[in-house]
């Protein structure tokens, strides 16, 4: 298979349709769908289900990801023997995060990282259900960021700092900008992820499960879909403070008691690759120079 066909699929799968993998890649929809094809006809399975909302893995698609990942991790090794001066000026680099972390760190230390070498290709996976550890132990990735995770045999972390969490209130059951018990925020009623979102954990780990799952009005994947939803009155939801500080008017930022905040981790595996590293090195530096996290 090409190597471009395996780097198209692997866009295909994160995004979960043609349009989105191609606008993300450059190219034309067009050339998502024939390098799809290709595949397809040459391993003599589908790959994709298509569908009005975009498409799915069959069981064979899936199964070929992790393989295929590993095989551009090796054209990249392959580069950068062939030509190490180089490599990290011409590279690629693929960084997976939730989209809580998309702003910071992940916006702030790419920014540092383009500045210094602004022609190497990034690409940005978006991944709010899998572990972040996982995703970059099977090579769909060279580095992750995730929040208070567990990770695989194989893939190294760092601690980047750690993030702290606010809680968005309608302007009109606000009693103004300070620190509120969660158990107050509560009772407005909470907007929240599905189970598993690790904000949903953290309030469960202060509050009990039950507690919170009794005080759930509305869930939504998006936190960008949660704002307008505050905004109307319909409950309080709980964002990232990097997040939450754009929110606009009708909502009033409460830090809460007790206080909420997270672990930020940065994984990557035992041998980077040289735009990897120079990346690790990037914001590693930033850690130490207090550019990233907010709270203490």
């Amino acid at each position: 298979m090409d190597r471009r066909h395996l780097e198209y699929f692997l866009a295909l799968a994160d995004r979960g349709s043609i349009s989105a993998a191609a606008r993300g890649l450059g190219v034309s929809q067009p050339t998502i769908s024939e390098a799809l094809g290709r595949m397809e006809n040459e391993c003599g399975l589908a790959l994709v289900r298509r569908g009005s909302r975009g498409v799915t893995l069959t069981d064979a698609g899936r199964a070929l990801t992790g393989p295929a990942a590993q095989v551009l991790r090796a054209y990249r090794d392959l580069d950068h023997a062939l030509h190490p001066s180089n490599v990290v000026e011409r590279g690629r680099l693929t960084i997976v995060c939730p989209r809580t972390l998309a702003r910071d760190p992940a916006a702030t230390a790419l920014g540092a990282f383009k500045s210094k070498f602004p022609n190497v290709a990034v690409t940005m996976l978006s991944n709010d259900t899998d572990g972040i550890g996982m995703v970059v132990a099977s090579g769909q990735a060279d580095v992750g960021l995730g929040v208070d995770e567990v990770f695989d045999e194989g893939v190294e972390r760092s601690l980047l700092g750690r993030q702290r969490i606010v809680a968005l209130v309608p302007a009109a059951r606000s009693r103004g900008e300070g620190v509120s018990e969660l158990t107050d925020l509560l009772r407005i009623g909470l907007i929240t992820s599905p189970r598993g979102d690790v904000t949903r954990r953290l309030l469960a780990e202060r509050l009990g499960e039950v507690t919170v799952d009794e005080a759930v009005v509305a869930e939504t994947i998006s936190a960008a879909s949660m704002i307008p939803l505050v905004r109307a009155g319909v409950g309080v939801a709980f964002l990232p403070e990097s997040v939450a500080d754009t929110v606009g008017e009708g909502v009033v930022l409460c830090r809460t008691r007790p206080p909420l905040s997270r672990d930020m981790w940065m994984f990557h595996g035992s041998t980077p690759s040289p735009a990897a590293q120079a990346f690790i090195e990037t914001t590693t530096r930033l850690v130490d120079e207090g550019g990233l996290g907010n709270a203490g």
